[in-house]
């Protein structure tokens, strides 16, 4: 007996599943090889905080209960971090579920989100989950954000604005000079979503600051922050957004009662104080672009400077070529064809052995074939 189904909705039919980076355990199932590294993913490559550990154990005795739905101690420490009010804070299921709380509050079939192109995947893909039209704004040349294209591009029927600063997979960043002139002129009826998942990895000084904006007299202003990268919780799902209450409200009102877990919000309110694990990871990964620029400028390839944990270097028409002669050697790193840029890779910096493990594979397959 053939069981019908409901049919699905064109939005959800025509949807492609997001991608994630390839597991090292499945690399090593499928070669049946061990030792693999991963550098396809943007983690904390030195574990998750020590910290955030501990305070995970601590509360693993009362996860037979349900997490506190509001969040109260992880809020009110964010709170206290960033000088807001309590009411400005809203937690997620990683950033990826406040995206989700955008889509879903203030996207209706038909109405438009933007962001630039190319930038986090999951963006279009939850304005189509809503129904929504996504429209994308090329990088500049220099790979920045075309705040101008941006603002050429609102049409009265935006209501969102995604800017992923510092961008991914770019890496670049705004200027907090270049970040007001863009919420200056952003027209009424807009809100603008900072997303800055790799704020924490910013070295320019004049890197923007969402928090800077989170006052605009002009635009609304929301600032997505995650505990993924920086704190190395990316297996905890933890973000955090903050914004005007009016949106905090709005987000309350779609989310699921208990969406964030115990051990997440006891781990998240432990990581925001280990500063120092915060700074060994900076020192970690800007020692370790310094060691990947050197690779790349040896073997001629351009790459954009970043102000991230990854970078992006250009490969050439071989780069898909290259990511899968990469894998084949153990080594997990993400083609940017997914993102419509078939010539690039990008690479996470990992520790320092790893990361010399990536270069040797790859001036091994620059010198000895493929080639790049």
């Amino acid at each position: 007996m053939t069981i019908k189904t409901p049919a699905l909705p064109p939005e959800i039919q025509n949807l492609e599943p997001y991608k994630p980076g390839k597991p090292i355990e499945e690399l090593e199932r499928e070669l049946g090889i061990r030792g693999a590294v991963k550098l396809a993913s943007n983690e904390n490559p030195l574990g998750p905080s020590p910290k955030a550990v501990l305070a995970m154990q601590e509360v693993l005795k009362d996860v037979h209960r349900y997490p506190d739905g509001a969040g109260f101690e992880l809020r009110d420490a964010l709170a206290r971090r960033f000088g807001v009010k309590f009411e400005e804070t809203c937690l997620g299921n990683g950033s990826d579920e406040i995206i989700e709380f955008l889509c879903r509050a203030y996207v209706r079939p038909g109405q438009k989100a933007l962001a630039a192109a190319p930038s986090f995947l999951m963006y279009s893909k939850l304005v189509q989950v809503a129904g929504g039209v996504f429209a994308e704004v090329p990088l500049n040349r220099d790979f920045t954000i075309d705040a101008q294209g941006m603002l050429d591009a609102v049409t009265s029927d935006t209501r969102l604005i995604f800017m992923n600063n510092p961008n991914n997979p770019a890496g670049t960043a705004l200027t907090g000079e270049a970040m007001r002139d863009f919420l200056d002129q952003v027209p009424s009826g807009v809100l603008v979503v900072l997303d800055e998942a790799y704020i924490d990895f910013a070295s320019a000084k004049d890197c923007a600051n969402g928090c800077d904006f989170l006052n605009h007299p002009k635009t609304p202003v929301v600032v997505m922050r995650t505990f993924s990268k920086s704190a190395g919780l990316a297996g905890m799902r933890i973000g955090y957004a903050l914004g005007p209450e009016e949106v905090i409200r709005a987000f309350d009102r779609v989310r699921q009662p208990f969406n964030t877990s115990l051990p997440a919000q006891a781990a998240a309110v432990a990581a925001l104080e280990d500063k120092e694990f915060l700074q060994k990871t900076r020192n970690l990964v800007h020692q370790g672009l310094s060691d990947l620029y050197r690779c790349f400028d040896e073997l001629g390839l351009f790459y954009v400077p970043s102000q991230t944990n990854f970078v992006l270097v250009k490969i050439g028409p071989k780069a898909v070529q290259v990511a899968g002669e990469l894998l084949k050697r153990g080594v997990i790193i993400r083609s940017m064809a997914s993102y419509d840029m078939p010539e690039f890779l990008r690479i996470s910096v990992g520790l320092p052995e790893e990361n010399q493990r990536f270069i040797e594979e790859l001036k091994s397959i620059a010198t000895g074939g493929p080639g790049l």
